[in-house]
């Protein structure tokens, strides 16, 4: 291509750029303020059932977000946020402790425990296998593999 092609072909793109509206980045358009300032109205938003499709959307119109964002960038910064406010919870409360009642936490701590049971009994169950062997009925009679890797049928 000559080079008066590459120009006059640059000035028609620099053309099309320039009819459509530019889109700055200003400080008050981030993610994380507009989450961080509308957290709690958020979160009823989406307690009501709205997606995020439809908050991004009201937020590009009304100007605090840059028009068409991203509802996906959006979700992110708000369970960053989530998180955020969830470790600042249990930085503040007594000991490192959650906010959880004791209900809960014994709750979880009986699932723990029988989760470790359980597994306890596995573990002692595939002991018992490797010291003894494995038995397998098959449709022709059992077949009997020893702890050494051998076969008896």
């Amino acid at each position: 291509m000559e080079v008066q092609n590459i120009e006059a072909a640059l000035e028609k793109a620099f053309d099309s750029i320039r009819k459509r509206p530019a889109y700055r980045r200003r400080k008050n358009v981030s993610y994380a303020v507009v989450v961080k300032v509308g957290y709690e109205e958020i979160q009823k938003l989406r307690s009501d059932g709205y997606s995020y499709d439809v908050i991004c959307q009201a937020f590009s119109e009304s100007g605090a977000l840059h028009i068409g964002a991203s509802s996906k960038h959006l979700c992110t910064a708000f369970l960053r946020e989530t998180k955020r406010r969830l470790a600042r919870v249990q930085e503040n409360s007594p000991n490192g402790e959650s906010n959880r009642s004791n209900a809960q936490v014994k709750k979880i701590d009986s699932a723990i425990t029988n989760r470790a049971n359980q597994n306890r009994g596995f573990m002692e169950e595939d002991r018992k296998r490797k010291i003894n062997g494995t038995e397998v009925e098959t449709g022709l009679g059992k077949i009997f593999r020893k702890p050494d890797g051998s076969f008896e049928y």
